[in-house]
């Protein structure tokens, strides 16, 4: 995979530095071709802001106005990660079913990828091993 380097594009409500990750593909996928992202149920939304700080690739902001998150970065967004509707207290966070990510990683043969990454890392552990005991080699 390409090392793309996500540009800085300013600091959110709170200060932290925001860049943009959508141009950072996904297994080769450009990310912007992929619809999983946050959507805010605004009539069970609490307004508490949980998500707002818990997001640690910046995909909302605070909309000081209106007192509530906002998505305002859909596309960065980590394919697959559903942090903020886990923690949301109002169930007030939905994102599109897991099959589609599912259907993504076997049409896009991420699987093989991954495997590609993780089976000379295997290798390396067990040659470092060199037969010594391990949870793996017990």
């Amino acid at each position: 995979m390409a090392d793309v380097k996500a540009p800085i594009i300013g600091k959110d409500a709170l200060g932290r530095e925001v860049k943009d990750l959508s141009v950072i593909p996904w297994w080769g996928i450009d990310r912007k071709e992929i619809e999983w992202y946050p959507k805010i149920n605004y009539s069970v939304c609490a307004r508490c802001g949980l998500c707002f700080v818990t997001c640690g690739r910046r995909v909302f902001d605070w909309d000081t106005e209106e007192g509530k998150p906002v998505v305002a970065r859909p596309y960065n967004c980590l394919v697959g990660c559903n942090t903020c509707a886990m923690v949301c207290p109002c169930n007030a966070i939905e994102f599109p079913p897991k099959e589609y990510v599912k259907k993504l990683v076997v049409e896009h043969g991420v699987i093989r990828k991954a495997f590609e990454i993780t089976k000379p890392l295997t290798k390396k552990r067990e040659e470092s091993t060199n037969g010594a005991e391990s949870v793996f080699n017990p």
